[in-house]
């Protein structure tokens, strides 16, 4: 795999006239100690190597994006794991409307999303008043191989999306998605490793559209909306509206509400069971005392078939230092919590230590035992230099389950940047 991908980056790299490289190189470390089996504690230490390059020019680029990851404590038997996120070529100004990519890519494209092995088509039209994306190619699920042999319609993804802008500050849009995927689940063997068993059923399938609108007001308001609609079930499946209003210069109200039936594919086995929408409407105010400190409080209320809760947040930022309260209560569970975070940079901002304490009481229904949670964090980030920086932090939690979890973490970034000047 890992020189498929190399000879792939090479083969695409040399069609590109790309003028400027850049690069970003992520090591990290990650170590904790868990229980093996009832009786013996085994330690980990995961280390990972994320690295993310791009060669790119006016006109074509090549980008990628790929993760190696080890267990160094442990024997898994997918280590040492190998996944490609990006490795897309892309197409700038094709006869001055349209940017092409081709290759491994994430999708965002209203209603549609999703990592796919295939093409996107971005158009702007008529003075870039109206965009056109199409998008179509294998639906890439768990596993991060690049595999074409298996079956596109059992297992793709393909859509649209056209944006209108109307007005100056205004944008309207629609878009369509259809996806079919494999249903794939874990079983742990003997040595409770996990194995892939690909289920023998027909695969699963979705078919949405979408309208959204938004609308931003010279006032310094905003309004925006969105409708998702089930194609395989006729219903609606999500309806969203927002409103943003800064009534003076240091204060705004937001108000939001959301409806949303439960996402099922349509002939999963989930589907077969009677399910319910949820309506949640949501208000908050942000008021800023200084530009050093700010302030905001929100409050929802959710509403179920027969049932509802609510929830409250409270918080703040003052120069260095960040606060927040959070209560739930009702159907959903009871929760009462607080959380504080503090970064102070040091030595030219050269060293930023940092430090965040979090703890809460909960109960998973109202007439269940009460439980508590502690989770705090000490580290520093140091950047000798701009394209460089090491990070170390020390995580601790307890809880119900974990009476005491104390992990590490360690991650060292280069980031690079050549204007190489080819032609």
């Amino acid at each position: 795999m890992t020189k498929r991908i190399f000879l792939c980056s090479l083969f695409v790299t040399s069609l590109a006239s790309a003028q400027m490289f850049t690069g970003r190189f992520t090591t990290s470390m990650y170590g904790w100690q868990g229980q093996k089996d009832s009786v013996t504690k085994q330690t980990y230490m995961r280390g990972y190597e994320n690295v993310q390059l791009s060669l790119a020019g006016q006109r074509f680029g090549v980008y990628t994006n790929f993760q190696a990851a080890n267990d160094f404590g442990t024997v898994i038997n997918t280590d040492p794991e190998l996944k490609l996120t990006q490795l897309v070529l892309r197409a700038n100004g094709i006869a001055g409307l349209a940017d092409v990519s081709v290759g491994r890519q994430f999708v965002f494209a209203g209603v549609g999303n999703g990592l796919i092995d295939g093409g996107l088509v971005k158009a702007a039209l008529w003075d870039r008043r109206v965009g056109v994306t199409v998008y179509g190619g294998y639906n890439v699920v768990q596993s991060r191989e690049i595999n074409l042999n298996k079956s596109f319609a059992d297992n793709s993804l393909y859509g649209a999306q056209v944006t209108v802008a109307p007005v100056d500050n205004g944008l309207v849009g629609i878009s369509y998605m259809n996806r079919t995927r494999t249903t794939i689940r874990l079983k742990a063997d003997s040595l409770f490793d996990p194995t892939e068993i690909i289920n023998a059923h027909s695969p699963q399938e979705e078919q949405y559209t979408s309208l959204d609108a938004r609308y931003s007001f010279n006032e310094g308001a905003e309004v925006s909306g969105r409708v998702d609609y089930d194609m395989d079930f006729e219903r609606l499946s999500r309806a969203q509206g927002l409103a943003r209003v800064l009534v003076m210069p240091a204060l705004t109200v937001s108000a939001e509400y959301i409806f949303r039936e439960p996402h099922i594919a349509y002939n999963s086995i989930f589907s077969v069971f009677n399910t319910s929408s949820t309506q949640e409407i949501e208000g908050g105010v942000e008021y800023e005392f200084s530009p050093v400190l700010k302030t905001y409080a929100r409050y929802a209320h959710v509403q179920y078939t027969d049932e509802s809760s609510g929830r409250l947040s409270i918080g703040g930022q003052y120069e260095f230092l960040n606060a927040a309260y959070t209560q739930n209560f009702g159907y959903a569970g009871e929760l009462n919590g607080i959380s504080v975070q503090a970064a102070y940079p040091v030595m030219e901002q050269k060293i930023i230590p940092s430090v965040a304490l979090g703890y809460a009481g909960y109960k998973l229904d109202k007439d269940g035992p009460s439980n508590n949670v502690l989770s705090s964090s000490v580290g520093a980030t140091y950047r000798p230099m701009p394209a460089l920086s090491a990070d170390l932090q020390f995580q601790y939690m307890s809880n119900t389950l974990y009476k005491s979890d104390a992990r590490v973490f360690l991650k060292l970034t280069y980031w690079m940047n050549r204007q190489l000047g080819w032609f």
